[in-house]
């Protein structure tokens, strides 16, 4: 596997910067990617994190999982980016800095658009395209807290779905919602794809070593189940619930410090059920108490942290669609 001057032989790994255009003062734009070509042919699963530069927790796994993978064991490729928004991370923002985008919301990004626009076209264009599957790994940045697949309902719904599932993650959400995202539009082109959410929020110190080891658990049940890596699944539980989502839950604009009742994550709600309050910043009274707008279980998803924007995702609810064993 070649990609531009980065470039890894069978049994081999290799790392560099894709660079993909220029800023305006004519600095590198530039992608961290590894390469782990397996010894044998097989499948190209594409694993990226860091979209947005406050999510920065699976960087620091993600490499140590490419030292931990033998080439010569290997099938297929292992296309890894641990960080894709490196001005965001560098300037602790959601936002690319340049141009101030949100690269979750350029699509395949355009040849002749903005900075971040050609870095996302380049990108899509140099390594997404060579992708048979993509793991999307996301957070809840320092607001929510996540540990679910999401699948598209776009592209290869069936195969997406069952990727998500041996992903070992306990639930998977049928019905992530429609965006802009690299990830969309890979689903879009007919991709296995997953939107993996893992940690973010107070799992940021309260659950940081065991989401470490789900983001570990992930990729490697990822390539076993394509066929690229030998060996069992690992899993957390008996089952993987499928949900088919259909509320989401997000901020009215009373402001203040917003709670979600996390002992409630992974139950069957009533409607009218209290899912969570806002209490004001400097009286601590209860200035709106959340509740559920229809019945459903409330994924293992949601914000609990004070002061939290408009747009965040405050609780996830769908209805039970199966059961799957994980011995399955």
């Amino acid at each position: 596997m070649k990609i531009a001057s980065i470039e890894a032989r069978p049994g081999q790994r290799a790392f560099g910067m894709l660079k993909t255009g220029e800023t305006h003062g004519r600095f590198p734009v530039q992608i961290p990617l590894h390469i782990v070509e397996g010894a044998n042919p097989g499948p190209v699963l594409l694993v990226q994190a860091g979209v947005s530069g406050l999510e920065i927790e699976p960087s620091q796994v993600l490499p140590k999982i490419v030292g931990e993978i033998d080439p010569a064991t290997l099938s297929g490729t292992l296309l890894l980016v641990p960080l894709l928004n490196i001005s965001g991370f560098e300037f602790e923002q959601e936002n690319a800095v340049w141009d101030d985008k949100n690269l979750n919301a350029l699509g395949r990004g355009r040849s002749d658009g903005t900075v971040s626009e050609q870095m996302i076209h380049a990108y899509y264009q140099q390594v997404v395209a060579l992708a048979d599957a993509l793991i999307d790994i996301r957070t809840g940045a320092q607001w929510g807290y996540y540990r679910y697949a999401g699948v598209y309902r776009t592209g290869d719904v069936d195969t997406s779905k069952a990727l998500a599932v041996a992903l070992g993650l306990p639930q998977v959400l049928v019905g992530q919602p429609q965006d802009d995202s690299i990830a969309y539009e890979a689903a879009g082109d007919g991709k296995a794809v997953v939107s993996a959410w893992i940690g973010g929020g107070p799992g940021l110190r309260d659950y940081r070593d065991d989401d470490m080891a789900r983001i570990r658990r992930a990729v490697l049940n990822a390539l076993k189940h394509l066929g690229m890596l030998a060996g069992e699944l690992e899993v957390e539980g008996d089952t993987v619930s499928i949900l088919d989502g259909h509320t989401f839950i997000k901020p009215t604009g009373e402001r203040g410090f917003t709670f979600i009742d996390k002992a409630k994550r992974g139950r069957q709600l009533e409607r009218g059920e209290q899912l969570g309050y806002v209490r004001h910043p400097y009286t601590g009274d209860v200035i709106e108490t959340i509740t559920a707008p229809r019945p459903g279980i409330m994924l293992h998803a949601g914000a609990s942290w004070p002061l939290v924007p408009e747009d965040v995702t405050l609780a996830i609810l769908g209805d039970l669609v199966e059961e799957v064993p994980t011995g399955s």
